[in-house]
């Protein structure tokens, strides 16, 4: 305790003067009381200050433990620390990089040299890179040039930082101009410490630092090993730096060619044209000197044959159709390997080197496009059992149909359950209690559960005695600011929850019958056919669900039918089905076709600095805030649906898959509607896949949702997108003109970059000879809507000019106005001359 006393004293005294001859007649024992002080006083009672510092570095064990207690001060008391230093040295301290950073980086060497300690090497390099020192300062002591310095490039320290007027690049080529350090081992350190691929700023630095050396032609090819092994490297930038350095050298006669081409062979599969375009420039002097290797340079150059730029592509074709062989098996067949991604002028340029089949046999003909998705038939639950089984699960999974099987079951074994039963669904009690603070259709699910569960089970249980003040009463689940289209189905589930107040068992009407959601007319017409011989109506919104999921197959046959079945009063609920205008004569039908307008225009976005005006295009959409009471399911839908999650959306898309327009119109104007901001992309994909499923026909702004997609910047969308794209560009009803029109409108008003479509579409050319002929219509359909040229206009052409060499066609004549406009810009002369003349690049 005398320690501890003594210590305190010397401290909240501030005697400045008396700590270090304290510390110093200190025993391990009397440290570790310190320690403890310190662990308990610092930070909590006491502030730091010089002697907290001091007492710190005397009595911690471990650079940990001074880590802790020190608090890292800019300025440390440092003739007071050598004082110390003079009797005792803590034995940790050449080890914490924490403390000697603190300190001057001579200051640091004085103290090694006279014995306090011994750097490591990545100590000393962090030490010296961190300090900064001009070249001038470097020669202080011999260990910095001898050793500290070629630390530098063998660790990962600060040597990329730079102050106002100092930088290791400069100072490192001072060094070497003033015979300080050797040249070459200056060079061969930077490609080493490339190749220890520490951090892209990391090996960027040394690349350029040995580019800035100027190093000669000799030295180049002394250190060609270790230029190749950067060719091994994942950061694929620091590649065109090394091909340019190679470039000049490649074919001096001590240039290792074998093991050159080796290391860059990969290289070809990349599609970056900065290193595409010099990389063939050295395999074409290779072959132009070293005609041994002319076939290998050959196959080399195969993989560049699927990139889609058509002028890689022709540099590339250049090379095989000069240096090639063309008697060569071995380039004949690797190149059919190519063939079905071989561009036209690539193809032309090396037409002797594969023999032709006809093009049905390279290009695939089918026609027909392949399904996106293959319905199931959904089965009823069948037991007591299965239900309490299934119960919990439309509380937590996703499949839109299972509410629909949840409350079909329900109704069907209402009578059966007894008081055991409901003790058993306690399960699904408990998955609907955790809703209690979700939003949506979820909640609205659960509460009509707990409401059922409370109307049926004689002794409530605990779960449901909570769920009691967790949820309203089902009739009054609907507030003033719910979304119109949850008081559709809000008014289906009071209609059910009637029918089980009566145990009325009546079979549901609108339960799939396969997914992802449609229903066969002929057993909704058995359904119904219940209803008639108990000479009972349906739930109207139950029906009208019904009406709207009935698949429209075979309407002749199935209308006959529900004419044998049912009597006039029953088959005349089928009108919505049978008759093609019933919708037209209720709706507008902007809301039935989708066909809503949209317009062009800027939004301002505000940043700190700047107020920004992006391209958008905003659908205009008129809804109601209120409904009267006689509203039907659809009037539900037409109207305000703002903030409903991706789940409750495709389950009100599953309610009315027909009439989707206004679940995508809100859909993109809340996600989509410019390219910069794009929101929700997950949900997007989920969204627009669980469309692609029901396989209906488009609608004007399905094209417009499926456009934004094909240019949007996350891959995952715009793969969807294409892919659709695909599936349906061979569908009879599916219109190209209006998409290419709608796309053509967005680049003409910059919505969104043109690289972003062209590089997607570029993938698809070669799926199928009908596909070709699909996208060559898409393109004159873009580019008539193009009004003026915009930026990389020229990959439009240049893709249009592919399509119909691939086509055979001549250039549609609708364009030609806006071709000749063009043709005036230098960068679009040539791609233009060939398009309206069918010209073809020949070696």
């Amino acid at each position: 305790m005398l320690i501890e006393e003594d210590f305190k004293a010397i401290y909240l005294n501030y005697k400045i003067k008396e700590i270090v001859p304290f510390l110093k007649k200190l025993t391990p024992k009397d440290k570790k009381e310190v320690a403890v002080v310190l662990k308990k006083r610092i930070n909590k009672e006491w502030g730091h200050n010089t002697i907290s510092v001091l007492a710190a570095l005397a009595c911690c064990t471990t650079k940990e433990e001074f880590g802790k207690l020190s608090p890292g001060y800019y300025s440390l008391p440092i003739e007071l620390i050598e004082e110390l230093f003079e009797s005792y040295v803590p034995v940790w301290v050449g080890e914490s990089y924490p403390f000697l950073s603190e300190v001057d980086y001579l200051k640091v060497l004085e103290w090694e040299q006279r014995g306090y300690f011994r750097l490591n090497d990545e100590i000393s390099a962090s030490l010296l890179s961190s300090s900064l020192l001009p070249a001038d300062q470097l020669d202080s002591y011999p260990v910095i040039l001898d050793s500290h310095i070629w630390f530098l490039f063998e660790y990962e320290c600060s040597v990329t930082a730079r102050s106002r007027d100092v930088n290791w690049k400069d100072t490192l080529k001072i060094l070497v101009q003033n015979n300080k350090i050797d040249r070459f081992k200056v060079l061969q350190s930077s490609l080493k410490a490339v190749n220890l691929n520490f951090s892209k700023e990391h090996n960027t630095w040394f690349l350029e630092l040995f580019t800035s050396l100027e190093p000669s032609g000799h030295e180049i090819v002394d250190l060609q090993e270790e230029l190749f092994l950067i060719f091994h490297s994942t950061q694929s930038s620091l590649f065109p730096g090394v091909l340019k350095i190679i470039h000049p050298v490649i074919t001096e006669k001590k240039i290792k060619t074998e093991e050159f081409l080796q290391a860059v062979a990969p290289l070809a599969t990349l599609s970056t044209k900065n290193i595409i375009n010099p990389l063939l420039q050295s395999f074409e002097k290779i072959a132009g000197i070293h005609t041994s290797y002319s076939e290998k340079i050959c196959l080399l150059v195969m993989p560049v044959f699927l990139n889609k730029d058509k002028s890689v592509q022709v540099k590339g074709a250049k090379i095989i159709a000069k240096y090639g062989d063309f008697k060569s098996e071995k380039l004949g067949e690797e190149l059919k390997l190519y063939s079905g991604s071989l561009l036209s002028d690539a193809s032309i340029l090396l037409e002797q080197f594969v023999v032709k089949k006809e093009t049905e046999n390279t290009i695939g003909k089918s026609k027909e496009s392949v399904s996106w998705y293959t319905p199931e038939v959904i089965l009823p639950i069948d037991t007591v059992d299965d239900f309490i089984f299934f119960a919990p699960r439309i509380f937590n999974h996703h499949e839109s149909y299972y509410s629909d099987l949840f409350l079909d079951a329900l109704i069907r074994f209402n009578d059966k359950f007894d008081e055991e039963h409901f003790n058993q669904l306690e399960p699904a009690f408990k998955a609907a209690l955790a809703l209690k603070d979700t939003p949506g259709l979820h909640h609205l699910w659960a509460t009509f559960f707990i409401n059922y569960g409370l109307l049926k089970q004689k002794k409530k249980s605990n779960i449901l005695s909570e769920a009691r003040l967790a949820f309203p009463d089902l009739d009054n689940w609907v507030q003033k600011r719910t979304p119109l289209i949850f008081k559709g189905f809000h008014k289906l589930l009071s209609g059910v929850f009637e029918f089980l107040k009566q145990d009325n068992n009546l079979p549901l009407l609108s339960v799939p019958d396969y997914t992802p959601c449609w229903i066969t007319i002929q057993n909704l017409v058995d359904k119904l056919v219940v209803y008639q011989q108990k000479k009972e109506q349906p739930i109207p919104f139950d029906l009208q669900i019904a009406l709207l999921r009935t698949r429209k197959e075979n309407l002749a046959e199935a209308e006959k039918y529900a004419k044998e079945k049912l009597s006039e009063e029953y088959v005349d609920l089928l009108k919505p089905v049978f008759e093609a205008n019933y919708f037209k004569d209720h709706y507008q039908n902007v809301y039935l076709n989708g066909s809503f307008k949209w317009d062009f225009s800027y939004r301002k976005i505000h940043k700190w600095d700047r107020t920004e005006e992006i391209p958008q295009i905003v659908i205009q959409m008129e809804n109601r805030k209120e409904l009267p009471k006689n509203a039907d399911f659809l009037d539900h839908l037409f109207n305000s649906f703002h903030h409903v999650s991706d789940d409750d959306l495709i389950y009100i898309l599953y309610a009315t898959p027909y009439f989707s327009g206004s679940v995508f119109g809100k859909k993109y104007n809340e996600t989509l509607s410019n390219s910069i901001y794009q929101y929700d992309i997950k949900g997007n994909v989920r969204f627009f896949d669980a469309w692609m499923k029901l396989n209906v026909p488009f609608q004007p702004v399905h094209y417009l949702f499926l456009s934004a997609g094909l240019f949007n910047k996350g891959r995952t969308f715009s793969g969807m997108a294409f892919e659709a794209l695909v599936n349906r560009a061979v569908s009879e009803d599916f219109e190209v003109q209006t998409l290419g029109k709608l796309i053509g409108n967005k680049i003409g008003f910059e919505w969104a970059p043109v690289k972003r479509f062209t590089d997607g579409l570029s993938d698809l050319i070669n799926l199928s000879i009908h596909h070709n002929h699909v996208f060559e219509k898409l393109l004159i359909a873009i580019l008539s809507a193009v009004e003026k040229p915009v930026f990389n206009l020229k990959k439009l052409l240049e893709l249009y000019n592919e399509l119909i060499t691939l086509n055979q066609s001549e250039a549609d004549k609708t364009i030609f106005d806006q071709l000749d406009e063009w043709g005036k810009q230098n960068n679009l002369k040539k791609t233009i001359h060939q398009i309206k003349t069918n010209e073809r690049k020949t070696i």
